[in-house]
């Protein structure tokens, strides 16, 4: 079965991440679909900028909307170990962001906690190399399901390009190779990060051509409005149609 991890880019708020959830719960009902939300965008571009809600209050966020979709999944990205204990039974998938793939102790460690790991593969990597990632995580527990996320790949320029020849070489290894529609796409120009988020809607309908197992699309309901990466983000309305296809 396709897995589909949906939700915004940060938590930001309750009522955000709840509208999120409202939204694609009932489309995605006999799915295997991960709603999807960041507690802290640790690696923003400026010490400025808007990190998140927090572990804390992310839980709490992640608590109520357990107990109020009965059967939804959550999954979030984790930076340190010392987080690690703090999510256990409040997501069913952990996520290894892309610049930390090769922090050993952190996969790990999630590795022996987890029955799922996410780990996304760093801009600087070739698909072969993610093997050794995956290793770590079933050195440390054979029986951790391990899933390996495609965000594109830095070719010297200022934008990630996605080699869709890595689908086949990852698979060799890993449970599962998803593609992150919506991160592939970002582009860095004067210091800040942007992206394209109708090219993030073309690799959304061209991954199953390519035989992914997998798609991450970040969403909101107002992508203008979002506190990170709101230039590669998909408008949830047009998310929800573009379910109804499938």
């Amino acid at each position: 079965m396709q897995k589909f991890i949906l939700g915004p880019c940060s938590v930001e708020n309750r009522d955000l991440f709840f509208q999120v959830a409202e939204a694609l719960y009932p489309k995605m009902q006999g799915r295997d679909w991960y709603l999807k939300g960041s507690f802290d965008k640790a690696n923003r571009t400026s010490i400025t900028s808007d990190r998140g809600p927090g572990l804390g209050e992310s839980i709490d966020i992640f608590d109520e909307v357990r107990r109020h979709f009965p059967g939804i999944k959550l999954t979030t990205d984790i930076h340190e170990t010392w987080q690690i204990n703090k999510l256990i039974g409040q997501v069913d998938v952990i996520q290894i962001p892309a610049f930390l793939c090769r922090q050993t102790d952190l996969v790990t460690n999630v590795a022996c906690n987890f029955k799922r790991i996410n780990i996304k593969k760093g801009q600087w990597m070739a698909a072969e190399q993610m093997q050794h990632v995956v290793e770590k995580a079933r050195s440390a527990n054979p029986n951790c399901e391990v899933w390996v996320t495609e965000r594109g790949s830095q070719f010297g320029t200022d934008r990630l390009i996605v080699d869709f020849r890595g689908v086949e070489v990852m698979r060799e290894f890993s449970d599962a190779v998803i593609l992150d529609c919506t991160h592939s796409t970002q582009m860095s120009g004067n210091g800040v990060t942007g992206g394209d988020r109708e090219l993030a809607k073309r690799y959304a309908q061209a991954a199953d051509i390519f035989g992914y197992d997998g798609l991450f699309i970040e969403t909101h309901p107002d992508p203008e409005q979002a506190i990170s990466d709101r230039d590669s983000q998909v408008e949830l309305n047009w998310l929800e149609s573009w379910i109804d296809t499938l």
